[in-house]
């Protein structure tokens, strides 16, 4: 079994987020992602950061380049995990701080 693991910076995703809005949340983003952060009282820049970083880190234990929405990240009783090629993926961890 592989360990990726990817951190991001909050603030740079938020940014990336507002200045391409929605093209960039539906190029990264499968319409069940897009409809987890779209029911949220709002979309935090913690939510898709943390979700971006974890298709990233995805990316890097399985040892190649994925299209984003190839990859999706979901969760059952507030535990994510990750489905691909309809297989799930459990052992997820999604984390951010303050700053």
């Amino acid at each position: 079994m592989r360990v990726g693991i990817d951190i991001v910076d909050v603030k740079r995703i938020g940014g990336i987020s507002r200045r391409f809005g929605s093209r960039f949340i539906d190029k990264v983003f499968t319409p069940r992602e897009r409809e987890f952060l779209g029911g949220r009282k709002r979309a935090t820049e913690e939510s898709i950061a943390g979700r971006f970083a974890a298709k990233e880190a995805f990316m890097k234990a399985m040892g190649e380049r994925i299209p984003w929405r190839n990859v999706e990240v979901d969760q059952n009783e507030g535990k994510p995990f990750i489905r691909y090629q309809g297989k799930l993926y459990e052992g997820v961890s999604i984390s951010h701080e303050r700053a």
